[in-house]
Formats: structure tokens, C-alpha cells, sequence
């Protein structure tokens, strides 16, 4: 990015409950852990500070978990449907560490806007751009609202692979690939609509690049 992004506070009041909350999911670090892992196979060693999105593949429905696990040493912000926080004390408790209500059948213009509010106070916001389950292993299609997301905070989208496991005991492969500047890829100083499907594209293809699978097929 051209400029600095701004970093959450390491102490916040207003986000105490939503600490507490972490604390409490925190043995989910020792009970699920992952592995994580660059494009190439390499052990993945950096954290992600500041703004930013975080875009990966949903195989499935403990993928909010993987991506704490993965997350865990920063507050991490999600979207989560009205099926999920349909009932008061669930919705307060998934509120409290994290989950943005959203109601996807309209442009939900608040929850948009709480998101980019996040990212732009320095928070972590992660999203699953194909926008529904898929078991399928290549990422074919995804959803624009993630490039547009990032460019209304102005953070970098970090392109993820979240491997299914094998076996049971085994521990998911989380692969995180280089950052997208997103602005930095516009045509204009306003996004077009053929800039967006184009960086759309871009992260698509680099989510896809984090399949450690597809990877080694492509280089046999």
C-alpha cells in the first residue's frame, strides 16, 4: 500500500467484550491447530497487522473457526448471516466476538459500512468471496463484494486457501499469499466496473494459487 495503514489499538474498552470473548475461544488455538503456509509450501511466517481483508475459499461450515485459529493474535471481524444470528442471545454472542450481521438477500448498506468502519480503525475483516459452500477445489467463480470492500477502506486483500483435511487427526493447511493493493490496480482514480471484475479476477487467481494441490499438479 502507498501509505501506512492505520493499527487497532492493543487496548481498547469498547472492544472488551469482544476480548473477553477471544480469550474464552482461545484453547480452540491448542484443540485446532493449523498449519500455515505460503504459496510455494514454505512455513508462513509473518502476521498480518493493520487494515486489511482477508479473502478465502468456504468448504465448509467450521471454516470461522480455522480462520480464529489462524487469526488468533488479533480481533478478527466477519459477516454472519440472519440464519445464524436469528435468535437474541446468539446474536449478541457472536456480536461480541466479531460477527457483522448482515441480511444477504439486500445491498445491506450497514453492514457494509460497519466493515469498512473496521477496517478503516485498523481491524482484521474476513470473508469467504465465493459467497456459499463449495466442495469443489478449484475457486471458479467469487463475488465482487470483497474488492469493493477493500477499496472503500483502502487496505490490502491477502489472498487464502483453506485445505479440506484428509484425515481426521490430521491438522487443516491454511495457505495465506501475498497482499493485493487493490487501488493500486485501478485504471482510474475512480473504480470502474471493468477494474473491479478485473482485480476480482486477480484475487480469484491468487486464491487459487494458494491450493498447494493445484500447484503441484501444475508443475508436473
Amino acid at each position: 500500500m502507498n501509505q501506512e495503514r492505520k493499527k487497532a489499538k492493543l487496548f481498547d474498552p469498547k472492544m472488551l467484550a469482544m476480548d473477553l470473548g477471544r480469550l474464552f475461544f482461545m484453547p480452540l488455538v491448542l484443540i485446532c491447530p493449523v498449519k500455515l503456509r505460503t504459496p510455494t509450501g514454505e512455513k508462513y511466517r509473518s502476521r498480518i497487522r493493520g487494515g486489511a481483508l482477508a479473502a478465502a475459499n468456504h468448504h465448509d461450515f467450521l471454516d470461522p473457526v480455522v480462520m480464529f485459529v489462524t487469526f488468533w493474535y488479533r480481533r478478527m471481524f466477519f459477516f454472519a448471516g440472519e440464519l445464524v444470528m436469528n435468535k437474541p442471545l446468539r446474536n449478541k454472542l457472536i456480536q461480541g466476538i466479531g460477527g457483522i450481521a448482515i441480511d444477504r438477500n439486500i445491498a445491506d448498506m450497514e453492514a457494509i459500512r460497519t466493515a469498512v468502519g473496521r477496517m478503516k480503525e485498523g481491524h482484521l475483516m474476513t470473508i469467504y468471496p465465493q459467497g456459499h459452500l463449495s466442495l469443489e477445489e478449484e475457486v471458479t467463480e467469487i463475488k465482487s463484494g470483497a474488492v469493493l470492500l477493500a477499496l472503500q477502506a483502502g487496505v490490502p486483500i491477502y489472498p487464502m486457501y483453506i485445505h479440506q483435511k484428509k484425515k481426521w487427526y490430521r491438522r487443516k493447511v491454511v495457505v495465506i499469499g501475498d497482499p493485493i493493493d487493490p487501488r493500486s490496480l485501478c485504471t482510474k482514480k475512480i473504480p470502474t466496473t471493468a477494474d473491479i471484475q478485473r482485480i476480482s479476477k486477480v484475487l480469484m487467481d491468487e486464491m487459487n494459487r494458494c491450493n498447494l494441490n493445484r500447484s503441484k499438479e501444475e508443475a508436473k
